[in-house]
């Protein structure tokens, strides 16, 4: 782990050169340890996927297979349109450094091109196995592949989210619908913001913090997951909005003190998407 570690932060620093002129030598290697931290773990994902051994049919066990396997496809395919396996990186709407100052160019880039990226080709090689493992109607086999579906499948859905929920020269005050509903929920816009803020800074480790709606409850709620951990899997919340709080999402520019990322974060959401969001769940659930 620790080669694997050390040669992804060398891309890193290859980059760093390229984009800002910054001399290695002149960056503490441990503001890209985070970053490797996440890449060290897709790769293991990867090495836990094919040390998955499918048995012939026949020889493999009946069961019974996981429902959260086909939730994950099933909410993959509600955000994205895309069918089992045929995953694909989706393209920003905006340029990596339109979130500067706040978010920065080089943290987008990698964080989009590298991460992301990493999810989806897991996710694929996941699928592929999962085929397999279906063929033989090994039943152990697909249950032994939920972890890397949840944890790839979830990355890929956790960041497409992401992106789309940030905005430049967006942030403020939310307006329609989405703010009546943030009013009634919470008390008021700045009530939400202190608790959005305060349960994503409090996530331990690795995650994300969220802002989903119950439909059965029919309002507002907020709650973290672990890792990549799917929301509405979860916690059988819509998601809304959604901040990635791993290391790697603002340790670059923030270091350690993730506080400061959270407060930067609420000048780039982008609350027409987060509105259109809301309303679609309302009306996906007959509210």
């Amino acid at each position: 782990m620790a080669e694997a570690k050390e040669a992804y932060i060398s891309i890193l620093e290859k980059k760093l050169a390229e984009l800002t002129g910054i001399e290695v030598d002149q960056i503490k290697k441990n503001q890209f340890a985070n970053a490797a931290d996440e890449a060290v773990a897709i790769r293991e994902m990867a090495t836990y996927v094919e040390g998955i051994v499918v048995q012939q049919a026949g020889v493999a066990q009946a069961g019974t297979v996981s429902p959260q396997i086909a939730q994950m496809f099933a909410h993959i395919n509600a955000e994205l349109g895309e069918e089992r396996g045929a995953h694909a990186l989706p393209p920003l709407k905006y340029d990596f450094n339109a979130l500067e100052p706040h978010i920065s160019g080089m943290i987008m880039e990698i964080h989009h091109t590298k991460h992301h990226q990493g999810y989806i080709n897991n996710l694929i090689a996941a699928t592929k196995k999962l085929v397999e493992a279906e063929a033989a109607n090994d039943v152990s086999a697909m249950n032994a592949l939920l972890p890397a579906i949840k944890f790839n499948g979830g990355g890929h859905l956790n960041h497409t989210i992401f992106w789309t929920n940030m905005a430049p020269d967006a942030g403020g005050e939310p307006q329609g619908a989405i703010a009546q509903a943030i009013d009634e929920s919470f008390g008021s816009f700045q009530s939400f913001k202190d608790k959005f803020s305060a349960a994503s800074v409090g996530v331990k480790g690795s995650g994300w913090g969220w802002l989903g709606y119950c439909p059965n409850h029919k309002k507002l709620e907020i709650a973290t997951c672990q890792n990549q951990d799917p929301l509405q899997i979860t916690h059988g919340l819509i998601p809304l909005l959604g901040l990635d709080v791993w290391e790697h999402a603002y340790y670059l520019q923030y270091k350690n003190l993730r506080a400061d990322y959270v407060k930067a974060f609420f000048n780039v959401i982008n609350w027409e998407n987060v509105n259109e969001r809301y309303e679609n769940a309302c009306k996906a659930a007959g509210n």
